[in-house]
């Protein structure tokens, strides 16, 4: 039997799409429709009905979207109508990982995909397709008809070489994702909770196709997808990096980009580097091949304690070190800093006012957050700590006086409304190993 799976193309969750997409869309029997827009979708799942095919509604969610005005409302009214027309529902990504519970039980999906959802996801359209047993696929969650909540199990973590990063042959690509896994797991951090803690890299031969792949298509910039830029090579916990290797898989990219006139961007997002891999050495390959000016330095907080409170494994000194080591090679260093982790006192907000402040008297940037309680991460259920005025004040000036950026007062109202989505039920954060 064929099935249509119509997918949410939402901008904000594209490059976790393309995964999916890439992963299903060569499957015979189906067919795949993107489509931006709930009444857009409606429509066309009322047609396909309508002509006695069969619809699936697939979904990514995150967690900040989900808390954006009345979101969370309207997306529990699209599935409900999904439903009534007679369409499967399903949903994955970051927040239906972590809240598998609200997404059953507030918004009705019939099914959540839990962790990398690349295999899961296929297997699940080809026992659809085959009428096979759904429910003996790994990696989902479902709702029983007593209502009970049945997990099926984890999947171990997927081989990044088997997966395509988007469907090229659609003419959809994005940056490459060249690392996945992370084994620091920081505490406000969904990554190491969804990915695995350990890295896994994508090898550099399909790196470079992938790379072909988007100069073909004539858009000049390689960017890369990682947790940490400067992590190619490791599989655990290391303050060096494998120099060596990222300069083989750079020097690579840099003969395949020449022949498009193509350019070459690591360190900058979506690859931040941790402070303690700024090395001189790793600075010196990357002004050889990159072109990225900025550096984007996950520092975080400017107090020793709260690092260690939401296990970073770095120190300040660090951070400050790998600034002057990159505006010393001519790097600006884009410096990211979370001001509310739960538990955080004033003193400690100074502190991470102090940073910002030797931060662009070094000559580099901050790029300012409001910390999130991210349903998945082990600090989910905290709430904020609150910044005082005079704080915000001086954060504002710093800002303000052109040296740094960021969305942190918008951030400030999705975390307190995150807190009050948790406090009403529409948020059940809950793990499965």
């Amino acid at each position: 039997m064929r099935y249509d799976i119509v997918f949410l193309y939402d901008k904000r969750t594209r490059y976790s799409l393309n995964a999916l997409i890439a992963s299903i869309d060569l499957i015979s029997g189906i067919k795949i429709q993107l489509m931006e827009d709930f009444n857009e979708i409606l429509d066309y799942a009322t047609s396909i009905v309508n002509k006695n095919e069969k619809c699936v509604v697939a979904l990514s969610l995150l967690t900040t979207t989900i808390a954006q005005d009345d979101y969370y409302l309207k997306l529990k009214e699209f599935i409900r109508n999904a439903k009534k027309i007679g369409c499967i529902t399903i949903c994955g990504g970051p927040h239906a990982t972590g809240d598998p519970l609200g997404c059953l039980m507030y918004f009705g999906f019939d099914y959540v995909f839990i962790g990398e959802a690349e295999e899961s996801i296929r297997d699940f359209i080809i026992a659809l397709r085959d009428g096979g047993d759904i429910l003996s696929v790994k990696g989902i969650a479902y709702l029983d008809q007593d209502q009970d909540v049945v997990f099926t199990g984890r999947r171990s973590p997927i081989d990044l070489n088997t997966y395509d990063p988007f469907p090229y042959w659609r003419n959809i690509v994005n940056p490459i994702e060249i690392t996945r896994g992370c084994p620091y797991g920081c505490f406000y951090c969904q990554v190491s909770y969804i990915h695995g803690f350990r890295y896994r890299h994508r090898n550099p031969d399909k790196i470079v196709f992938y790379a072909e792949q988007i100069l073909r298509r004539g858009i000049k910039d390689i960017r890369f997808i990682s947790p940490d830029g400067l992590a190619y090579g490791l599989s655990d916990i290391s303050r060096e990096v494998k120099i060596d290797e990222i300069e083989q898989l750079l020097y690579t990219l840099s003969q395949v980009a020449a022949k498009y006139s193509g350019r070459i961007f690591l360190g900058s997002f979506p690859s931040e580097v941790r402070p303690e891999h700024v090395s001189e050495e790793a600075v010196r390959v990357l002004k050889k091949y990159v072109s990225n000016r900025s550096l984007i330095i996950g520092a975080q907080s400017g107090s020793e304690r709260i690092l260690n409170v939401i296990n970073r494994r770095h120190s300040v000194e660090d951070v400050l070190v790998a600034v002057e080591t990159a505006t010393r090679h001519g790097f600006i260093p884009d410096v990211d800093l979370i001001i509310g982790f739960p538990g955080e006192t004033v003193e400690e907000m100074w502190e991470t006012v102090n940073l910002a402040k030797k931060i662009t008297k070094l000559g580099g940037r901050i790029h300012l957050h409001y910390y999130l309680p991210l349903p998945g991460s082990p600090f989910c259920m905290k709430p904020p700590s609150i910044v005082p005025g005079e704080v915000k004040k001086e954060l504002a000036r710093i800002i303000g006086a052109g040296k740094g950026y960021g969305d942190w007062l918008k951030q400030e109202e999705l975390s307190w409304k995150i807190i009050e989505l948790h406090r009403n039920n529409v948020i059940k954060p809950r793990r499965w190993s």
